[in-house]
This record gives C-alpha cells, sequence and structure tokens, in this order.
C-alpha cells in the first residue's frame, strides 16, 4: 500500500488484504470490470490507475473507493437474498 494525497492505494492483493479475508484479489479485479462497464451500481465507483511498466504494467486502486464498493456489492447480495417459509411441527 502506498499513502498519496491523503488516500491509501494498492494492487488488487493489497486491497484484498485490507478489506478482509473473505476478499480476493480475483474479486477486486472484477468490480474494477464492473465499475468500467457504463451501467449497474458498481459504474465508476472503483477506477483504476494503470501504470505502464514491465510485462502488463500495475494497477492501483484507491482503498476508500474499494470499502464503498465492498459495502455496495455485500447490500446487493443481502437485498437478493429469499426467505424461506417453512411449516414447525412438535417434534414427539
Amino acid at each position: 500500500m502506498i499513502h498519496h494525497d491523503g488516500h491509501d492505494y494498492g494492487q488488487a492483493a493489497d486491497i484484498a488484504a485490507a478489506l478482509g479475508a473473505d476478499i480476493t484479489a480475483e474479486r477486486v479485479r472484477d468490480w474494477a470490470r464492473r465499475s468500467r462497464k457504463g451501467k449497474g451500481k458498481l459504474a465508476g465507483m472503483l477506477p483504476g490507475h494503470h501504470l505502464p511498466g514491465q510485462g502488463r504494467g500495475t494497477t492501483w486502486y484507491r482503498l476508500d473507493h474499494a470499502a464503498q464498493v465492498e459495502r455496495a456489492t455485500r447490500l446487493e447480495r443481502r437485498g437478493r437474498q429469499r426467505t424461506r417459509q417453512v411449516e414447525l411441527t412438535q417434534a414427539a
């Protein structure tokens, strides 16, 4: 992680480690891909800052933006969960 202009930046693995054990680097990259698409809840929420370099270069993400995306996706998942109706009977 690096600190620049009052914000923390990190690569996908750094961001995933900062957000918790249930978040992976691939999940952060997926959020960034969904953010680049012009539609949906995540549109524009997680811009990546790509720096050219050896190989493919590196992409840096802001930690506070990633935290907002994580919150939005958790709330989205919670809204999609359906409650099951079950019938309870007394045990004999």
